[in-house]
């Protein structure tokens, strides 16, 4: 083998390519990328860490390996998007987000952030904690009779199977009479 030949080999055991589309099947992650001007690969395997997922926006970037210097058998790194990156982390601190900077942020102090521009929904069995601009809901189980707690900004709702209260501005209403008396759990 002469050199220039080892040379394009070597050349071509690490590529950077663009990412043209993906197609994620639950399984496996495929990308369809230009490597260079008149050279594209398709049905490139993406390698994802255990336990965390993403599928990169179409111009995504991936830096590509040639399996056994092979480039007919390449795989793709997790993909990157440089104009959609959540930089100006501190030290020790990680992210996860989406392309419209929704996130949750692991902050040095021990913080978890969570952030949406249009909803945020948590779960721990059937209880369920639901927040957007204008709303906030939790409850614990399912069905008609789960306790559960309803903010919206006109009023705040409180329901436990058949009976209700709800604040307004200037009134409250309730299924039943209210009857004035100690807190049953100061330590809520």
């Amino acid at each position: 083998m002469r050199l220039s030949e080892l040379a394009l080999q070597l050349r071509g055991l690490v590529s950077r390519a663009l990412v043209k589309s993906s197609l994620d099947t639950g399984e496996s992650q495929t990308v369809d990328v230009r490597i260079r001007a008149g050279h594209d690969a398709t049905e490139v395997e993406v390698l994802q860490p255990f336990g965390f997922a993403s599928r990169p926006p179409d111009n995504g970037l991936v830096v590509l390996l040639a399996v056994g210097g092979d480039q007919g058998d390449m795989v793709a790194l997790p993909a990157g998007s440089p104009g959609n990156r959540l930089g100006n982390l501190d030290s020790g601190e990680a992210a996860t987000h989406g392309i419209l900077g929704n996130r949750f942020h692991a902050k040095k102090d021990g913080t978890l952030h969570a952030w949406s521009p249009l909803r945020v929904l948590g779960e721990v069995g059937e209880a369920e904690c639901e927040l957007t601009k204008t709303l906030f809901r939790g409850r614990l189980g399912k069905g008609e009779g789960a306790p559960r707690v309803t903010v919206t900004p006109d009023f705040v709702k409180l329901r436990i199977g058949n009976d209700w209260i709800v604040v307004q501005d200037g009134q409250i209403i309730a299924s039943k009479p209210i009857i004035i008396g100690a807190d049953p759990d100061p330590s809520l």
